[in-house]
């Protein structure tokens, strides 16, 4: 009966907050299915047969690695909200008599619940449109149209570990979060409510440097075909640019107009 306890809590936990989670394993669903379909593309036979098919497959490659950090960056903060909502009925778990070891496996089987949702899900999608894509790639470089289906079985592994390995760190973390904070706390967490975010000038400065530098790189590339790699890292730079902008340089004008009385 004891080992039933526990999946089914956490199937209960996300049926019940589903106004949260269907947003979350939706956009899951999303990423899943677009890193899907980038890395089936850029194994694809037909590429070989389009003009510059030599190099569509790296380009396309990159395309799946920047999906799969900007997944990580966005998947952390939106997980991070979860359960900061989910803390009261944790503390309240903890009140009576779960141990931390007990909230553990709660949160490990919800954890598994959404990753195997989520990556079925999406690459159950990815497989059905992949040949749409394609095909609207073919149109696109003037190719030849290949009716044949096919599933890309490197792609669907790589996604599968990819996103694996995401919802393992959203895990750890989450469980992190839950341990460190005693059952009182827990059952005050929402009444605390957000904190207010703090300003940081070097990673503000940090972000308009880098932002500035990477769009400097792409502008000044005079044949992007030949230097894939720099090109690469200037997106990159614009990824973790953006991020370190929103995060502290937003803030700090934020601050800026509120202490302005004229404002």
């Amino acid at each position: 009966m004891t080992h039933r306890l526990y999946p089914r809590l956490a199937w209960q936990g996300i049926t019940k907050n589903k106004r949260l989670y269907l947003p979350f394993l939706l956009t899951c669903v999303g990423m899943v299915m677009m890193t899907y379909i980038l890395l089936s593309l850029a194994s694809s036979p037909v590429l070989k047969t389009f003009p510059g098919g030599g190099v569509m497959p790296m380009i396309l490659s990159m395309g799946s690695f920047v999906m799969a950090a900007f997944a990580v960056l966005f998947l952390f903060y939106t997980n991070s909200f979860l359960i900061r909502r989910r803390n009261r009925e944790f503390g309240l778990y903890n009140i009576l008599g779960m141990g931390k070891g007990n909230l553990a496996r709660v949160l490990a089987w919800e954890s598994v619940m959404m990753a195997l949702v989520a990556i079925v899900s999406g690459e159950a999608l990815g497989i059905a449109l992949g040949k749409l894509f394609e095909l609207v790639l073919v149109n696109i470089v003037g190719g030849d149209v290949q009716m044949d289906f096919t599933v890309s079985v490197p792609a669907t592994a790589m996604t599968a570990i990819l996103y694996l390995g995401i919802f393992a760190l959203l895990f750890l973390r989450s469980l992190v979060t839950v341990c460190r904070t005693n059952a009182a706390a827990l059952l005050r967490s929402e009444s605390y409510g957000e904190k207010p975010p703090k300003a940081n000038w070097a990673f503000g400065l940090a972000g308009f440097g880098i932002l500035g530098a990477a769009y400097y790189i792409a502008v000044t590339i005079k044949q992007p075909l030949t230097a894939l790699a720099v090109f690469f890292i200037a997106v990159l730079m614009v990824i973790v640019g953006t991020y370190l902008i929103f995060i502290s340089g937003s803030v700090l004008l934020c601050r800026a107009l509120q202490k302005n009385k004229r404002y």
